[in-house]
């Protein structure tokens, strides 16, 4: 059977055909500035009408393709669970994700694949996109017939394309850096960098990915301290700026790491660009993958997970109690026997005219009786409603009261050890955990704050966000700071207590 794969960017369209391990077609088609930009499809009328032209020019049929979006915004987290039943892991996992993923959750898309665990845990990969982008790319593959479909990240197929247990992976595309840190076989960090803008040479491209490599890789140590990064992990390198014979050589020069040449477990024929195709090929492994096991003889585990699901997910209702049908089933019985009574006590009125003025006042007396029962009912529920109320406030004031001292006493910790070369941004506090954010100008100033802050001690220390200050941020922040915060690297530390 024939798997397709379309990557789509900012500048062009790509598309690949796999039958088994070989690659049989590939192509690329120019789109026009403007229609996409990071991951966002503006124009899909006009990106539909290109699809249709590559795949027909091509001659690759619109069946059993993985499409990947460049540069698409996502969050995603590593989350471990108790192993619960099948029934219940939705919930749980949707719980979980709302406590980690400070984006509101009903603004995402979230789709997420379980990953190997340890003991009694279940561990899960979640990954969460905003739902315009995937909006737009499901209205503009609809426009272009193209059904069914998975949408996959290209971190993950790049992942999938290197089929390595331990290696740093890397494309270099004319839109967007794609960087993967694997360990023990998963892709544990992924990371999607933009290129330097007009008039930056090769040189400064590699120069800035070394960076990133930098910061990537004090982040995984960050989160994953009981692993650590050697010299002699290899650094597999692809993408069309990869084809041109110096950028090897320049990137070798920047970092430590052997850098190698990414070489996907299919087969192309003689001549074929591989560097410029080696994510598509691992998109179109992806159907592969799912007929055979995730974990594949190189020991890597294969995460593929369709972004889609979030979208078409059907929410299940809660079923109705059962107190709630009975007294839905006691008010019918109640209507179906009170409605002939009521024409019968009226066919009793029109008969007995004579009784007509007494039955009036019995009817008048009935109604004040019932207001009066009903004012008495609302009043009793006005006093319970207030008597409640003062409840919980009490209850409020007493937690509040309760808890001030320990937020007194966690935000003295954390600010007594804070180096002087950190400017604080923002601190959360809660009754379960710390969240610092701020601005300085190393990473290792970072590290070793978080070690500080572990030996203070708290249950568990993180960092959870380590990246380069966009320079308009930079220079906002700064003339909001003291004089002291010249730092361009952007932290956030979470604090389990």
């Amino acid at each position: 059977m024939t798997y397709a794969a379309l990557t789509i960017s900012n500048s062009s369209l790509k598309i690949l055909s796999v039958q088994g391990r070989q690659v049989k077609k590939w192509g690329s088609l120019a789109l026009k500035a403007g229609l996409v930009r990071d991951g966002l499809i503006i124009g899909p009328q006009a990106v539909s009408e290109a699809i249709d032209e590559l795949f027909k020019s091509i001659g690759i049929r619109k069946e059993n393709i993985a499409v990947s979006l460049a540069g698409l915004s996502l969050t995603y987290r590593f989350l471990k669970l108790p192993r619960l039943k099948p029934a219940l892991l939705n919930e749980a996992i949707l719980r979980a994700a709302r406590k980690e993923i400070s984006q509101p959750l009903e603004e995402l898309y979230l789709a997420w694949q379980p990953v190997p665990g340890k003991g009694d845990e279940q561990s899960f990969f979640i990954v969460g996109v905003p739902r315009n982008l995937i909006d737009a790319a499901v209205q503009t593959f609809n426009l272009a017939g193209i059904e069914p479909y998975t949408l996959e990240l290209q971190p993950l197929a790049l992942a999938r394309a290197a089929n390595r247990r331990d290696a740093i992976v890397v494309s270099l595309e004319p839109d967007c850096f794609n960087i993967v840190f694997i360990a023990d076989g998963i892709p544990g960090v992924i990371h999607t960098v933009s290129p330097r803008g007009e008039g930056a040479t090769l040189e400064d491209n590699i120069r800035r990915l070394a960076d990133e490599l930098t910061k990537t890789a004090a982040f995984y140590q960050g989160s994953h301290p009981e692993s650590r990064l050697t010299s002699a992990m290899p650094l597999l390198l692809t993408g069309e700026l990869a084809a041109e014979t110096a950028t090897s050589a320049l990137l070798q020069a920047e970092v430590d790491y052997p850098v190698e040449p990414l070489t996907p477990p299919v087969e192309f024929p003689a001549g074929a660009p591989v560097a410029v195709y080696a994510i598509s090929a691992g998109l179109a492994l992806n159907y592969t993958s799912r007929r055979t096991a995730a974990r594949t003889r190189e020991g890597f585990y294969d995460i593929n997970v369709n972004i889609l699901s979030g979208k078409y997910r059907k929410v299940r209702g809660k079923p109705l109690p059962a107190f709630q049908m009975w007294l839905g089933i006691f008010i019918a019985a109640a209507v179906i026997f009170l409605f002939p009574l009521h024409q019968y006590i009226n066919n009793l009125k029109s008969e007995n005219t004579s009784l007509e003025d007494e039955a009036h006042l019995v009817n008048r007396n009935l109604n004040l009786a019932q207001l009066t029962a009903a004012e008495t009912s609302q009043t009793e529920e006005n006093i319970r409603t207030t008597v409640n109320s003062t409840l919980m406030l009490k209850t409020v004031n007493q937690s509040l009261l309760g808890n001030r001292g320990g937020f007194t006493s966690d935000l003295s910790a954390v600010t007594a050890g804070r180096p002087p070369n950190i400017n604080a941004i923002s601190t959360e506090i809660d009754n379960r955990r710390i969240i610092l954010r701020g601005q300085t100008d190393s990473v290792f100033t970072v590290v070793d704050y978080a070690a500080a802050l572990e030996a203070v001690p708290f249950l568990d220390v993180r960092i959870s966000r380590l990246d380069e200050a966009p320079p308009e941020a930079n220079s906002a922040e700064n003339a909001a700071s003291s004089s002291n915060a010249t730092g361009a690297i952007i932290f956030e530390i979470v604090i389990k207590k």
